[in-house]
């Protein structure tokens, strides 16, 4: 794999931080915006809980440094720190789509003039599911309360159809922070002040967001927003998902309900009735996923230690970089940008359209490059700010350019072409 030098590498301030990575052998990768990479500290993370399992056995829930019992706990605290969020107003039981049922059963209310649910109708299909299948639960047909607002010609979502969407008989909404496709970045603070005007209760999905778009939940206040950990956040394939609940909701009895949902104080007390943690706590559920925690605990100090401020100028450089070299460097080869140009429109991904995006991800994943493909026509390039360099950039279209090279057609993907 070729490596260039490049002088924003040189005077970059989280250079050092790729070295606390493991990176694929002979690859580039740019797919963190659907897993994020292995480092150092998440590994020793989970090694010493598994040692701690080794020694303590039982005893770890109440021995171990940190104790299991409180560790969901003190890696809220952690995200609350990253977030900006109020004190006790995250949490983490599961995975986003369980959040999703989880806030939708909490926030929901059974009011007949106002029963609608707006997604947009690019939403990542789980949002779509989770939805669909909580309106039938509740004896409502999808087909009428399953609404969404369209993307425009460009594929784009327009503040302005939201708040127009938010009028017709909605009463909560649950909508991208950045969208998974095109990498577009929604102006939050407006469409969460429009929807507190017409009394909706929003949860942002921020899967794409946090950890690399500074997300300051107490000056943002929405009702609630959901995000898995292994992309940005770097906790591991399936690691356990994040949830914010407003303060303003911290009374309100959990729509589901679980043991580990009860104030620590209590808990083994084994009551019959649920007596719920204070804040977000109380929408946790089932035993914590102790190895998943781990890791997600050890991922959380380095970013942390770099800095979401930070991650975003790189982020945003690295992105608007990608772009600058397709324009020079292929202007006539069918590429079109998906994501806004607009370093306020844009989270940390870029998107590209060609016809051939899917043999183009193939033949560059072949070739050592790891971008991300989806359907229709996207080609999703997400450098990471931890662990990609500029250099990485270059060479990244240097072989987009040696592939057009030898092929415009990118219909055959036979030997010849993929070596």
């Amino acid at each position: 794999m070729p490596v260039n030098t490049h002088p924003l590498d040189q005077i970059d301030p989280l250079a050092p931080f790729r070295d606390q990575f493991y990176l694929p052998q002979a690859k580039i990768y740019f797919d963190g915006n659907s897993l994020g990479l292995l480092c150092h500290a998440a590994e020793q993370a989970v090694l010493d809980t598994l040692q701690q399992w080794k020694e303590l056995a039982i005893e770890g829930w109440t021995l171990a440094q940190p104790d299991w019992f409180h560790l969901t706990e003190q890696i809220a605290d952690q995200l609350c720190r990253i977030l900006l969020a109020p004190a006790n107003s995250i949490t983490l039981t599961g995975s986003t789509t369980l959040h999703l049922h989880q806030v939708l059963a909490t926030l929901y209310r059974r009011d007949d003039s106002r029963r609608g649910i707006l997604i947009d109708s690019s939403a990542f299909p789980t949002d779509r599911y989770v939805v669909a299948g909580f309106l039938s639960s509740q004896g409502l047909d999808p087909a009428e309360h399953l609404l969404q607002v369209a993307v425009d010609n460009a594929g784009l979502l327009q503040e302005a159809d939201i708040l127009a969407g938010l009028t017709h008989g909605v009463q909560m909404a649950i909508l991208p922070s950045v969208v998974f496709t095109t990498g577009q970045l929604l102006d939050l603070a407006t469409v969460t002040a429009a929807a507190a005007q017409h009394d909706v209760r929003i949860c942002w999905d921020c899967s794409h967001s946090v950890g690399v778009v500074p997300l300051n939940l107490s000056v943002l206040q929405p009702d609630a927003a959901i995000w898995c950990t292994y992309k940005y956040l770097n906790g591991g394939p399936g690691s356990v998902a994040g949830m914010y609940l407003h303060p303003r909701w911290h009374d309100l009895p959990p729509g589901l309900a679980g043991w580990f949902g009860s104030d620590k104080l209590r808990q083994f007390r084994m009551e019959r009735e649920l007596v719920p943690a204070a804040g977000a706590g109380r929408l946790q559920l089932g035993t914590p996923h102790l190895l998943s925690l781990a890791a997600l605990r050890g991922s959380l100090q380095v970013i942390e230690a770099a800095g979401v401020d930070r991650l975003r100028q790189k982020s945003l450089r690295m992105t608007g970089y990608l772009r600058e070299l397709f324009r020079q460097r292929l202007p006539d080869s069918g590429f079109s940008f998906a994501t806004p140009e607009a370093d306020d429109r844009r989270g940390g991904h870029l998107a590209i359209r060609h016809p051939r995006a899917r043999n183009l991800s193939l033949v560059l994943r072949a070739r050592g490059f790891v971008p991300d493909f989806r359907e229709p026509d996207l080609l999703r390039i997400a450098p990471s700010p931890l662990y990609s360099r500029f250099a990485d950039c270059d060479d990244f279209i240097e072989e987009i350019c040696r592939i057009f090279s030898q092929s415009t057609d990118l219909s055959d993907l036979s030997q010849s072409l993929v070596t």
